[in-house]
C-alpha cells in the first residue's frame, strides 16, 4: 500500500475540471514525497533510534556484569556460580553490543537526499564507529583488569581498573551523542513530512477553489483523512516527550502512517519497559536519595560532610519465636509484611530507611531532605506510627503464620537520638551507600537496647526531646551512660503527641518525676514508696526496675555526691 495516499488524491483529480490538472498533478507529487518521508521514518529512522537505545542497553547490563565479576574476584571464596552467572551476561552483551553495531552502520549505508539528513547520518556513523574502536580497546581493558583481579594483583587491577573506567565513561558519552543524533534525525524527518503536509494542504485549498462543488467536498473530505493521522501523531509524539508512556496511537489508515502508528506504538512500548527496569533499580535505593544527592553532584554531599541527623532504630522482639514456627519461605513472608508496615511509618514522615539488620531497621531524618528543626518531630511521630503498625501486624499474623493459636508475642523496641554524624557516601571502591555515621548513631542503637533494662516501649535521646517538646509527651527516664561511653545522657519515654495523652498519664508521669528526684537524693524509702505505688496501680515497667536498683543501692551506698547517673556495661 505504498502509494495509497496517492492514489486518493489522484482520485481527486480525476473529478476536478481541466483548469485545475496543474494544481492537481503538483499536490500529487508532494503527497508521493509525503508518503516516501513518512516511511522513511517508519522503516529506518526510528528503527536506528530503537537500535542505538538498544545498544545503550547492552552496554548497561555489560557494565554490571563487569563490576560483579570484579567484586567476586576479590573475595577470600569467589562464589563460582555468581561468576559464571555474570561471566555469561558479560559475554552475552558484549557480543550484542557487537551484533548492534554492525546493524547500525549497515543500516546507514544509504544516505538521504535532503542535507541536513545526510550530514546527521553521516555524523551518527562516524560516532558509530569511534564506538566499535573505543569498545574493542575497553573490552581488552576489562580483560586485562579482571585477570589482574582474580590473580590477586590488587595494585594492577585498581590501575587498570582506571583506565577501564575512563573507557567506559567515553563509550558511554558516544552513546549518548549517538541517540541524540538519532533524536535530532528523527525531529528533521518529522519536520520535513509536516512541511510536506502543509504544502499538501495548500495544494488541496487551491484545488477545491477551483473545483466543482462535488470537487470541494471530496477534497475537504481527503485532506482532513490525510491532516488528522499526522495531527495525531504529532499530538502523541508531544505528550510522550512530557513523559506520557501510557499513550498510544489509535488505529490510522493501513497505508504509511499506519506504518508509522505502528512502529510509534512499538517505541513507547520499549521506552515504557526500560522505565519499569530502572522503577525496579529505583527500589534498592531510595528515590530522594538519587534526586536530591546524587543527580545534583555536588561534591560536599557525596563525599561526605558533618550535619545533624535523628537516627532511629526499631528492633522486632519476637522474631526467634517466629523463626521457630515457619517454614524459611513462610518466615520471609511474614518478616517482609512486617517491614513493609514499619517502612511505611518511615517514608510517611519522609524519613530515610537506611538499612534493615536482620529484623531491625535504622532509618534518619535530616537535610536535605527534612528541615532541621523538623527532623526529630517527623522521627518521634514516625515511631509513635510504628506502635499503631504493630497492632495492625499482630492482628494479621495468626493469617500470615496460618495459626488459630500459640500465636508468639511480639513488641517493638525503639531508641532514637539526635545530633552530629558524617552523612555521605561511605563504602569501598566497588560497593558504597549514601549513609549516617558516628556517635549518635551508636547512642540510638544502645537505646534501642535500653528499653530491655526499663520495660518502655521507645527511649530517645535528650537532644531529641528538647527538639521534639512542643509536639510531644515524654516523661523523663534516667541519665545514664551507655557502654563504651562517659558522658551521661538524658533519657526520656516517648509516650504521645501533644494533647493526646491520657489522663492517668498526667499524674503517673507527675508521680514518677517525684520519685526520680528522691531517688537522686539518695531518699530511698521516699522513692520506693512512689515506684512501689507506680507499679501496682499502674504495672509501671520503669518503676519496677527501679525498684531492684533501689534494693541493691541500700546495700552497696553510692556515698556522697553521687551524680544519679546509672552506667550500663552491656550493650
Amino acid at each position: 500500500m505504498k502509494y495509497s495516499i496517492a492514489l486518493k488524491i489522484f482520485a481527486l483529480a480525476v473529478g476536478i475540471i481541466a483548469l485545475t490538472v496543474v494544481v492537481a498533478i503538483t499536490t500529487n507529487v508532494e503527497v508521493i514525497g509525503l508518503g516516501t518521508d513518512v516511511s522513511n521514518v517508519a522503516r529506518k529512522t526510528i528503527p536506528l533510534a530503537a537500535q542505538a537505545a538498544d545498544l545503550n542497553e547492552a552496554g548497561l547490563f555489560r557494565r554490571i556484569a563487569f563490576e560483579r565479576l570484579y567484586r567476586e574476584y576479590g573475595e577470600s571464596e569467589p562464589d563460582l556460580k555468581t561468576i559464571n552467572d555474570a561471566r555469561n551476561l558479560y559475554d552475552k552483551n558484549t557480543e550484542r553490543v557487537y551484533k548492534q553495531v554492525g546493524v547500525l552502520r549497515q543500516g546507514m549505508m544509504t544516505l538521504p537526499d535532503d542535507p541536513q539528513e545526510r550530514e546527521l547520518i553521516a555524523q551518527a556513523r562516524e560516532v558509530v564507529g569511534q564506538i566499535e574502536t573505543t569498545f574493542r580497546s575497553t573490552t581488552e581493558l576489562a580483560e586485562k583488569t579482571l585477570d589482574a583481579r582474580k590473580a590477586g594483583d590488587r595494585t594492577k587491577a585498581k590501575e587498570l581498573l582506571e583506565f577501564t573506567f575512563q573507557g567506559q565513561i567515553e563509550l558511554r558519552n558516544l552513546r549518548t551523542k549517538l541517540q541524540s543524533l538519532m533524536g535530532e534525525l528523527a525531529l528533521q524527518s518529522a519536520t520535513k513530512a509536516e512541511a510536506r503536509k502543509n504544502r499538501v494542504l495548500l495544494s488541496s485549498t487551491i484545488t477545491t477553489g477551483l473545483a466543482v462543488v462535488l470537487g470541494l467536498t471530496v477534497a475537504w473530505i481527503i485532506s482532513r483523512n490525510l491532516a488528522q493521522p499526522v495531527l495525531q501523531l504529532l499530538q502523541t509524539t508531544r505528550r510522550v516527550r512530557e513523559g506520557d508512556l501510557s499513550i498510544h496511537v489509535g488505529k490510522l489508515p493501513e497505508d504509511e502512517l499506519g506504518q508509522l502508528g505502528d512502529s510509534f506504538n512499538a517505541m513507547v512500548d520499549e521506552l515504557k519497559r526500560k522505565e519499569n527496569l530502572q522503577k525496579a533499580i529505583g527500589s534498592y535505593i531510595d528515590p530522594r536519595i538519587v534526586e536530591k544527592v546524587i543527580l545534583p553532584g555536588r561534591p560536599e554531599d557525596v563525599a561526605g560532610q558533618k550535619r545533624v541527623m535523628t537516627v532511629l532504630f526499631t528492633d522486632l522482639v519476637g522474631f526467634t519465636t517466629l523463626g521457630e514456627n515457619l517454614t524459611p519461605g513462610g518466615l520471609v513472608n511474614v518478616i517482609n509484611r512486617y517491614f513493609t508496615l514499619i517502612s511505611e511509618c518511615v517514608r510517611e514522615e519522609k524519613g530515610i530507611i537506611d538499612k534493615f539488620i536482620g529484623d531491625a531497621i535504622m532509618a534518619y531524618w535530616g537535610p536535605p531532605f527534612v528541615a532541621e528543626e523538623d527532623q526529630a518531630m517527623a522521627a518521634c511521630r514516625a515511631a509513635l506510627r510504628q506502635t499503631e503498625a504493630l497492632a495492625r501486624f499482630r492482628k494479621e499474623l495468626p493469617e500470615l503464620m496460618g495459626l488459630r493459636k500459640n500465636v508468639p508475642d511480639i513488641n517493638l523496641r525503639i531508641g532514637m537520638a539526635t545530633g552530629e554524624v558524617i552523612v555521605g557516601n561511605i563504602g569501598s571502591d566497588t560497593a558504597r551507600s549514601y549513609t549516617v555515621m558516628g556517635d549518635v548513631v551508636n547512642l540510638a542503637s544502645r537505646l534501642e537496647s535500653a528499653n530491655n533494662v526499663y520495660g518502655t516501649r521507645i527511649l530517645v535521646s535528650e537532644e531529641t526531646r528538647r527538639l521534639a517538646d512542643r509536639a510531644m509527651e515524654t516523661r523523663e527516664i534516667d541519665r545514664l551512660t551507655v557502654k563504651g561511653k562517659t558522658e551521661p545522657v538524658g533519657i526520656f519515654e516517648l509516650l504521645a503527641e501533644s494533647g493526646k495523652l491520657a489522663p492517668d498519664w498526667v499524674n503517673r508521669r507527675t508521680r514518677f518525676e517525684a520519685a526520680l528526684e528522691a531517688y537522686r537524693k539518695q531518699d530511698w524509702p521516699a522513692a520506693e514508696a512512689i515506684f512501689k505505688e507506680l507499679s501496682e496501680k499502674f504495672a509501671d515497667a520503669p518503676s519496677r526496675a527501679f525498684l531492684e536498683r533501689i534494693t541493691m543501692l541500700k546495700q552497696h551506698s553510692p556515698g556522697p555526691g553521687w551524680d544519679g547517673v546509672w552506667r550500663m556495661t552491656a550493650k
